[in-house]
């Protein structure tokens, strides 16, 4: 370095300053925010003829074997979302959204009580995780519902019910096919939250709500299935297990 010095004197100097100036620069670019923009998604579930010969006996519910069901609509309820996020380049991204109310979806049509979207740090992003606070105190967390229909085209109400709140940690996606997440400063991003349906009913299909009790609606006492933690528990159990891996993240 001596040498150089001794041989580029006038060199050195400004081009040291240079890269130290390119570098501040660098490192004030990742600090400008990208605005992500949240929608909220289901994937409904349908169901039908798929039953093996000789069902049920005729005493079971209804008498005679459901034949369709679909899963169509539904609430979700979210207090507060977190963001965790891991950069090529910069520090590592962590903060907590401070939400006034809760975020109401209506799951049938996408639309919320409110637009959520966050100024999230520029960059490249190779890890993403987000974590979703579920219920409120006077909200259930996760509602799915549709209808179920038996072969003498009898449609009952169907409702699944999820009622506690807790923490769903879920591994964010490229919308691009891509490994790694960009969000850029000049182009707004939208992070899909998506409810797979047919994930969450993969063990609560036809033939297994032959079986499930029926309850009687109060006021039009009319019947209706659900399925919660207080009635047809062996089936919501099964179903809770699948909850966690039904929910995905998609940036676009």
């Amino acid at each position: 370095m001596k040498r150089l010095l001794q041989y580029f004197p006038g060199i050195l100097l400004p081009l040291l300053i240079f890269m130290i100036m390119l570098s501040s620069c660098r490192k004030d670019e990742l600090t400008l925010p990208a605005k992500v923009f949240f929608e909220f998604e289901l994937i409904t579930y349908e169901e039908e003829n798929n039953l093996k010969r000789g069902g049920p006996p005729e005493d079971l519910p209804f008498g005679t074997p459901f034949k369709k069901m679909t899963i169509d609509r539904g609430t979700l309820v979210i207090e507060s979302i977190a963001f965790d996020g891991r950069r090529d380049e910069g520090r590592d991204v962590y903060f907590s959204s401070d939400l006034a109310i809760p975020i109401i979806v209506d799951l049938e049509s996408g639309k919320t009580n409110q637009e959520i979207g966050f100024d999230i740090p520029q960059g490249v992003y190779n890890r993403v995780e987000l974590f979703l606070d579920l219920g409120s105190e006077d909200n259930v967390s996760l509602v799915l519902e549709g209808s179920i229909r038996n072969r003498q085209s009898v449609e009952i109400p169907l409702r699944f019910e999820y009622r506690f709140r807790e923490w769903i940690r879920i591994m964010a996606e490229s919308g691009n096919q891509a490994d790694k997440i960009v969000l850029r400063k000049d182009t707004p991003s939208r992070a899909r939250i998506v409810i797979d349906a047919p994930a969450v009913f993969q063990f609560a299909n036809l033939g297994r709500l032959q079986t499930a009790t029926i309850a009687i609606r109060d006021g039009d006492g009319e019947e209706l299935l659900i399925i919660s933690d207080v009635i047809n528990t062996d089936i919501f159990n099964s179903m809770v297990t699948r909850l966690e891996k039904s929910f995905k993240v998609i940036f676009d």
